[in-house]
């Protein structure tokens, strides 16, 4: 019997978890944004709070996030 794949990311190939991540995030339904407590309708939300917190950069994509865990090939910003 063939063993089961999770999903996989198209752009970077790497497997994405329930919440996805950055490449191919999971489009959120009905949340608030933590940071700003606006209505998510992008699951690329980017508020001014959290711009100030970004710390991480995706060495694949070049995308940006304030955890690693929401990208493929984190790698921490050197703060100034």
């Amino acid at each position: 019997m063939p063993e089961k794949k999770g999903k996989s990311c198209k752009t970077c190939g790497k497997s994405v978890r329930g919440a996805g991540h950055l490449c191919v995030p999971v489009k959120a339904k009905d949340q608030t944004c933590d940071w700003c407590g606006s209505l998510i309708v992008d699951a690329r939300h980017m508020c001014d709070s959290k711009l100030k917190k970004l710390s991480y950069i995706c060495n694949s994509c070049g995308r940006l996030a304030v955890s690693a865990e929401h990208l493929c090939q984190p790698k921490k910003i050197k703060q100034g």
